[in-house]
């Protein structure tokens, strides 16, 4: 019998699931697994669940596959388990082709076009006058504003132990079934650890108290979710709900009367990532109960028309100021570990490029600004490029609308360059480290000033950035109850930025890219200057350089500009390809 060679790899991407990670690309993991070969077990897994539509069989097979992932088996078939029941849905659902699916999770698969049937509203296109009219009023660091703190990635574990193994077999360690070893190199500390290991509640509760101590001022909270920690493949909706309630407790009983915008991250749900379509509710697949419970649960912080959005569609928009309003999107549905991407990779889930369309224009049209908040940054390269290059296309055409933006997700202190034809910069994204030390950072935060306390005059622009941070080996090591959390830096001083301009960010880069003090600030602070983190080449600095300038991920163009210039600076002798950034280094004075 002929099989027509249609949609998903199932297996492929169970096997990615279990053993991908926060910092690790799916289409890395599966460079292992030749496009050819992706194509045909496509096929072949389309053409079994076409005949018997059974999970079981698919469940069956796929764990003959667990004893070649590197990780417990236990974890693996954790992973097959929550996922199979969904998979065979969308294997028998889904319209893209295995070509478009290998496309997807596989970097050397050559990538079709998947054009996005979604109606955008946008203005004309700003005039050269209203962009130099913004860049000539960029406000500097010294303008007073608004404290805005920016918490994210807490991965609170209800069952962390002090003195458990922190390297077992499992994704997430340091728990008392992974038993309590006598080698201190492998005991979990008392406030974490650099390894497998998630963010103990005495972390959670110290980072709380010290914010509000450190920050009364703060005028309103951005918590980019991830709640749940790492044991991904046994994730229930109990656990999901708990960790989220326990800090939202935290949050409300240490900053009382103080607005919070909470977004929903890809660990929060169950099972992990999984975020399907409206259209498939009624199938037995849902996320009304997350967005149901998260609204009710986060009704103190929010109006009811944003508390009825979240609850709907789990993204909302809230005036915040009178002239400032603030958007959070939930951009999990365009998260290629969502498999359900499969059935809305060509099309707007919950039509929600569309809504944010409709509220910059009316942001536009009324004369407010606006920043734009979520878990997981479109520029990130595991969004789905066509989703990921409308978004770039909506915050070009509001480009003096929009004053800055806000993720998390990758546990590291990153920044986001969006770049026009003409390679000038026009946005700034800020990424927020973690506050769980998994793997290999220090815990942190960040603390934003913005113009907005000006009145009419404010521009609601970004002035400063601060990254706050705990040196975990050094709080393990002390007694005391309390970690010592210490300001590690100010962007404006550590990157010499006279302003905090897209401009300016531009050519701050422009420089990390040639010279090695300033790139080998970033790379540290990537981590907030952990000992353990790894040494970085030129390779690694031309990848990290790109991921910075990368925001829209359906091109490499600014990528491929930023390594001509490092090479062709090497030939020329203004950059040496055989520095390397050590973590253990001091950073240079220079």
């Amino acid at each position: 019998m002929k099989i027509t060679m249609r949609t998903t790899v199932v297996f492929s991407l169970l096997l990615m699931m279990a053993t991908s990670g926060v910092s690790t690309s799916p289409g890395a993991l599966a460079d292992r697994v030749k496009c050819g070969t992706c194509k045909a077990l496509g096929a072949v897994v389309k053409g079994v669940v076409k005949l018997t539509g059974s999970s079981m069989l698919m469940r069956s097979k796929a764990y003959r596959l667990c004893s070649v992932v590197p990780v417990a088996r236990s974890v693996c078939e954790g992973y097959i388990d929550s996922w199979a029941e969904p998979l065979t849905y969308i294997v028998q659902n889904s319209k893209l082709s295995s070509a478009e699916v290998c496309a997807i999770y596989i970097d050397a698969c050559p990538r079709p076009s998947l054009d996005i049937d979604a109606t955008l509203y946008l203005r004309k296109d700003p005039t050269p006058a209203e962009i130099k009219i913004r860049d000539y009023l960029y406000p500097s660091p010294a303008t007073p504003g608004l404290t805005v703190l920016h918490i994210a990635d807490l991965h609170l574990d209800s069952l962390y132990r002090e003195g458990a193994d922190n390297s077992c077999s499992e994704v997430l360690c340091c728990r008392a079934d992974n038993g309590f070893p006598t080698n201190a190199s492998r005991r979990a500390g008392r406030w974490g650890d650099y390894t497998r290991c998630d963010s103990p509640y005495k972390l959670v509760e110290s980072m709380v108290q010290h914010t509000a101590k450190q920050h009364p001022d703060v005028a309103y909270i951005m918590w980019t979710g991830d709640n749940a920690p790492h044991d991904d493949w046994r994730t229930s909706r109990e656990e999901v709900l708990s960790s989220t309630s326990s800090i939202t407790a935290l949050l409300q009983r240490y900053f009382p009367g103080i607005p919070v915008l909470p977004v929903i991250g890809n660990h929060d749900s169950a099972p992990i990532n999984s975020f399907p379509p409206k259209e498939v509710w009624n199938a037995g697949f849902s996320s009304a109960w997350l967005y149901s419970m998260l609204a009710n649960m986060w009704k103190p912080w929010l109006p009811p028309n944003a508390a009825a959005t979240l609850e709907n569609y789990g993204y909302y928009s809230l005036l915040v100021r009178p002239g400032f309003r603030v958007i959070v999107i939930n951009t999990n549905v365009a998260y290629k570990l969502n498999f359900w991407v499969l059935m809305t990779a060509r099309g707007d889930p919950s039509h929600q490029l569309r809504w944010l369309t409709e509220e910059l224009r009316a942001a536009y049209l009324t004369g407010e600004k606006c920043h734009i908040v979520g878990h997981i940054s479109p520029a990130d390269r595991d969004i789905l490029p066509a989703w990921s290059h409308m978004y770039y296309k909506i915050i070009k055409n509001y480009r003096t609308t929009v004053r800055g933006e806000f993720f998390s997700h990758t546990h590291v202190d990153e920044i986001h360059l969006s770049k026009d034809d003409n390679d000038e910069a026009f946005a700034v994204t800020y990424v927020a480290p973690s506050l769980s030390p998994w793997k290999n950072v220090n815990p942190g935060y960040k603390v934003y000033t913005v113009d907005g306390s000006r009145g009419a005059q404010s521009t609601w622009e970004v002035t400063e950035v601060a990254r706050w941070t705990v040196n975990l080996q050094e709080a393990n090591k002390l007694a005391g109850n309390s970690p010592r959390w210490y300001q590690q830096f100010k962007a404006s001083e550590e990157y010499g930025l006279a302003s905090l301009s897209p401009q300016n960010w531009s050519s701050a880069v422009q420089s990390m890219l040639l010279k090695d003090h300033l790139f080998t600030k970033y790379y540290r602070n990537l981590s907030g200057r952990a000992l353990v983190q790894a040494s970085c080449d030129a390779e690694c600095r031309q990848e990290i350089i790109c991921n910075v300038l990368t925001s829209d991920q359906s091109s490499p163009r600014q990528c491929q500009r930023a390594r001509a210039t490092y090479q062709q600076a090497v030939r020329e002798g203004r950059a040496n390809p055989r520095a390397v950034v050590s973590a253990s280094q001091p950073t240079p004075w220079f």
